[in-house]
């Protein structure tokens, strides 16, 4: 083999342009970090086996409403939004993933599981019996947490905001399903696919408790009623109404960190504004990034914390009509510069 022909293999070892030769001396500089780190423990993602770095979260950046860590995984690893990461002990969900603009290794955001919920598909509990891990996070401090019945009964209206990992099993959560969260029973009352690419965010609100169906020894909702039904009988679909009432929510899509944003609902019903307004307003914030300012029956106005670290976050602004008719708008938190 001539001289200039081991030459260009060793260049070629390296890396055949400049940008490649960059790029594969940062690869060897995360390796030879990620080999040594301190925080490196062996752990399973989505069931296979691998290592992965943690790093700790200030907590005065949440409000301390949740312990969530950052995950430094090989560029190899198989982790995505919605993955299952079991570490010491615990199951973590995956938020969000970082596109790294040097593709070295990947990064993400975890939260830990705090509930597992069981749900009834036919006659059997969702997850082969055993149910999914949820992230789930109280949401009645953006409400008054009670609603009226009649003139002058209040009755609990609490609020939760409950995050899994999208699946075929979780798409078929229908809305004015039930589930049971810490002993109480909490109805589906809004999901959204669209904001998490991975996860589905379903807002939930109380709803009572029935001996006759629900079986909270289980921790399933609706239970009795499953078990003792025809599998093979035919479900009759619901019926369309006529006339769709619609709620629409206008406001920016993304919001700064530091600004104060204003957001105004219409209610539409067979295309025709109604005067009807917004009884109900909810910000569905799991990362302590939103507060309300004012709100209306028109309108809400809600102010963004003032935190880099919010950056590339996602809330939803939610407002519910008299009737129970919903309209939603995702904004995503972005950087003031």
């Amino acid at each position: 083999m001539s001289y200039s022909s081991v030459f260009r293999k060793r260049m070629l070892a390296k890396g055949g342009n400049a940008y490649d030769r960059r790029l594969r001396s940062a690869s060897r500089d995360f390796q030879n970090w990620f080999d040594n780190a301190l925080g490196k423990e062996l752990v399973t993602i989505d069931g296979i086996e691998q290592y992965a770095v943690f790093q700790d979260q200030n907590q005065n950046n949440n409000k301390d409403l949740s312990d969530d860590k950052y995950i430094v995984v090989e560029k190899t690893s198989n982790i995505e939004v919605g993955s299952y990461v079991n570490w010491r002990g615990s199951t973590w969900l995956v938020f969000t993933d970082e596109h790294k603009t040097i593709p070295t290794h990947k990064q993400a955001k975890v939260k830990e599981s705090n509930h597992v919920i069981k749900w009834m598909i036919g006659d059997k509990i969702c997850g082969n019996g055993e149910g999914y891990y949820a992230y789930i996070q109280n949401q009645t401090l953006y409400t008054l947490g009670v609603s009226t019945s009649g003139n002058h009964s209040w009755i609990v209206n609490a609020k939760m905001t409950m995050y899994l990992p999208n699946t075929e099993e979780s798409r078929n959560i229908k809305i004015g399903q039930r589930i049971v969260i810490g002993g109480a029973i909490f109805q589906v009352m809004f999901k959204d696919y669209v904001s998490r690419k991975g996860l589905i965010n379903y807002l939930l609100e109380q709803d009572f408790y029935a001996e006759d169906r629900d079986n909270l020894e289980l921790g399933v909702a609706d239970y009795y009623p499953a078990k003792n039904s025809d599998t093979n009988q035919e479900v009759e679909e619901p019926s369309v109404p006529e006339s769709e009432k619609v709620v629409t929510i206008s406001g920016a899509d993304k919001a700064r960190i530091g600004s104060t944003q204003k957001f105004e609902a219409s209610v539409f019903q067979d295309g025709t504004a109604l005067s009807e307004g917004i009884t109900e307003w909810t910000i569905a914030d799991t990362e302590a990034v939103a507060t309300v300012v004012e709100q209306t029956d028109k309108y809400i106005t809600i102010h963004i914390v003032n935190n880099f670290q919010k950056v590339g976050s996602v809330i939803t602004v939610i407002g519910k009509t008299a009737d129970g008719t919903i309209g939603s708008k995702p904004v995503n938190i972005i950087s003031p510069y």
